[in-house]
């Protein structure tokens, strides 16, 4: 087992321990690559990309028991992303009239979908800071990178991946609080 399928095994058994950290990463990691499946391949418009995003990972949510590991993680959520896709647009060209409504069964969904939703907005944060900020972010959040490994890969000091870390959180976080602010009125 390579070390990228041992950290997806690993991430997989602590989703399915209802480990919340654990779904965020899932997520984090995997929205940009099913944003970009809804828009690259299906061509689908902003709203209804984030909608297949969405859906996708409610589905993620639903299904992961089944997941046997036989791939990678990120094929398998790929081609759950393919089948909303494929559906979406059954379903619209079936009722061109209706909008698509997706319901929430019970509260676990609901849980998952508020996840998608923050992530959705944690990366639109992200995607506002300059490079060396998202880069830092990424290595220490979505990749677990210790302060050593971020600091031998970028080439400075681990006192200086700690002082970005804080800089660039403090900047996360305003950008998070002034969406957050703009979202209110």
């Amino acid at each position: 087992m390579t070390g990228r399928e041992s950290e997806e095994a690993e991430l997989v058994t602590r989703c399915l321990a209802a480990d919340e950290e654990a779904w965020t990463t899932l997520i984090e990691r995997y929205a940009d690559y099913v944003y970009g499946l809804a828009v690259r391949s299906f061509r689908f418009p902003h709203e209804e990309a984030e909608d297949v995003l969405q859906e996708t990972m409610a589905q993620v949510y639903e299904h992961l028991r089944d997941y046997r590991g036989t791939g990678s993680l990120r094929a398998w959520i790929g081609v759950i992303a393919h089948n909303v896709a494929r559906q979406r647009l059954r379903s619209r060209s079936r009722h061109p009239e209706t909008s698509f409504t997706f319901e929430v069964s019970d509260a676990a969904q609901q849980q998952a979908l508020e996840a998608v939703e923050e992530a959705i907005v944690a990366r639109a944060a992200l995607a506002q800071l300059e490079e060396p900020c998202r880069e830092i972010l990424n290595r220490f959040f979505a990749l677990r990178q210790r302060y050593t490994e971020i600091a031998r890969e970028m080439g400075i000091a681990e006192g200086t991946v700690a002082s970005r870390l804080a800089r660039c959180l403090t900047r996360l976080r305003q950008i998070l609080h002034g969406a957050e602010r703009s979202g209110k009125k």
